[in-house]
């Protein structure tokens, strides 16, 4: 792992590091108020924590995880009803607030805060959420990683298409036009036993990781899941 303002990390972990590894993600989000200013708008409080497992690695770092995001954040949706063309309907406008991290010490450490505005969109079964974020500044001696903007962009496109109740199609896409650079994630879900799902996930590119936000590179991987991709 480098970034310009911390160098590179170079440890035991990071250089005996597998190409096969697991990946964990729990996300959880709650509404906290209802119904403000009198428009049905709800204010609501969520997390996300990412883990990179090197459980296949029994070497002599016993399995380490690699790294580790977390992203609490607060947004505000405003139901609305809109036609678009082709028979699309905007469903909600909201906006937000997202921290993410990787709470590690320097020179692995990597953060960056942003405010953000998003769009709901339908149509049939494709569901379609754009969304743009602002980084906000930091002074240059706490910046983790300055040039993050480059390789994660300013905004990202996420689409959700349900082929019926137990089968759906998910991609997320980032891209900056000035640098060339971004990242395209693919996920298929399918039924395994009750509220249980199996999904392929695929990736392309970079941000796979905010440890890796400046590392290109593919990856595919199958696991299982309790709750979809669907929801915002």
């Amino acid at each position: 792992p480098y970034t310009p303002s911390r160098g590179y990390a170079i440890n035991d972990i990071q250089q005996n590091q597998l190409r096969t590894e697991a990946k964990l993600q729990i996300s959880l989000k709650t509404k906290v108020m209802e119904d403000l200013f009198r428009t049905r708008a709800d204010l609501w409080v969520g997390y996300t924590q990412q883990s990179n497992w090197q459980v296949y690695n029994q070497g002599s770092n016993s399995a380490p995880f690699r790294n580790t995001d977390y992203a609490p954040e607060i947004f505000l949706t405003q139901p609305v009803k809109a036609w678009l063309p082709g028979d699309g309907k905007l469903r909600m406008l909201g906006a937000g607030y997202i921290h993410q991290s990787n709470g590690q010490s320097r020179p692995l450490s990597r953060s960056w805060n942003r405010l953000y505005l998003m769009a709901g969109m339908e149509w049939g079964k494709l569901t379609i959420v754009p969304r743009l974020w602002w980084r906000i500044p930091e002074k240059s001696s706490d910046d983790d990683n300055s040039d993050i903007n480059r390789y994660m962009g300013y905004g990202d496109l996420q689409l959700y298409y349900r082929f019926n109740d137990r089968q759906s199609l998910g991609a997320l896409a980032r891209y900056n036009p000035a640098s060339g650079k971004g990242g395209l994630q693919l996920n298929y879900t399918f039924p395994i036993a009750g509220r249980l799902k199996g999904y392929v996930q695929a990736f392309h590119g970079y941000g796979e990781s905010l440890l890796d936000y400046n590392h290109k590179h593919n990856s595919i991987g199958l696991g299982v899941m309790l709750n979809d991709w669907d929801g915002f």
